[in-house]
């Protein structure tokens, strides 16, 4: 119930008691107009309708960031796809070139991922490995293309006599005057 506003009764303060009552009891209150305002029974139905279609809306809102998550997730997993391939593209392409460097399979591979990763540390230990692993590749193949030295009987005496000799019966003086001269310095060194 709704009070009264004593401020609307003239002298209201300075009466007695009995006056008071005898005001209150004489004062009229006017019924509010309601004009303008809208019935309880129309208000708990739209009341009613409201809150089914904020319950729809939170419903459709849950689905749509639902679905918003699940493209942003699909999105996510496309990208991470997308990073990874174009890494091991790189990393394929980075090996390709170390073979054709001369590294071998194994390190040219570790080599590459090393490289695509930033780990310069294990690139140049690879790198070290590689060049010392070319090294004795390259020792190697100068022994093989060094002719073998002949055998002799022992040390490396020529007879100088018998190659006068043959040098003689094919005519080559020069060749006579030449081991002849080899002859004689090394009667003088021995």
């Amino acid at each position: 119930m709704s009070k009264i506003d004593t401020t609307k009764i003239e002298g209201y303060n300075e009466m007695t008691a009995e006056q008071k009552i005898a005001a209150l009891e004489a004062y009229e209150t006017k019924d509010p107009d309601y004009a303008g305002y809208v019935k309880k029974d129309i208000f708990d139905r739209t009341s009613s309708e409201l809150a089914n279609v904020k319950k729809q809306l939170r419903a459709k809102m849950s689905e749509d960031e639902q679905k918003s998550r699940d493209e942003a997730e699909k999105r996510e997993k496309l990208e991470k796809d997308y990073n990874d391939l174009l890494k091991k593209v790189t990393i394929s392409e980075h090996k390709n070139q170390f073979l054709a460097l001369g590294y071998d399979d194994h390190l040219a591979g570790e080599t590459a991922e090393a490289l695509v990763n930033g780990d310069m540390t294990t690139v140049f230990t690879n790198q070290k490995k590689h060049l010392e692993t070319m090294e004795k590749k390259i020792r190697a193949d100068v022994l093989k293309e060094t002719p073998k030295p002949d055998g002799g009987n022992g040390g490396n005496e020529v007879d100088y006599q018998k190659k006068i000799e043959e040098a003689r019966l094919n005519g080559d003086m020069s060749l006579v005057a030449y081991y002849t001269r080899l002859a004689s310095q090394e009667s003088i060194n021995i």
